[in-house]
């Protein structure tokens, strides 16, 4: 299991309805950003993954791209 939701497992508290449903939950500062920067990371290795087939380019050609998108 990932260290950040090991160190989050008793730390969270509840924000509930008039019900006593659980509607919200709050975190620590660095258990929150500790989360969203394992989210970025997942997401930033989904994408590296899939573009590893796409074309490569070197500095000159992706300038050049770049250019000719706009």
């Amino acid at each position: 299991m990932n260290a950040v939701l090991l160190k989050m497992f008793g730390q969270e508290r509840y924000i509930t309805d008039a019900d006593g449903k659980a509607e919200f939950v709050v975190l620590p500062i660095e258990i929150y950003k500790n989360i969203v920067d394992f989210i970025e990371d997942y997401g930033l290795g989904a994408a590296i993954r899939e573009a590893e087939g796409d074309k490569r380019y070197n500095l000159e050609e992706a300038l050049n791209y770049l250019d000719d998108e706009n």
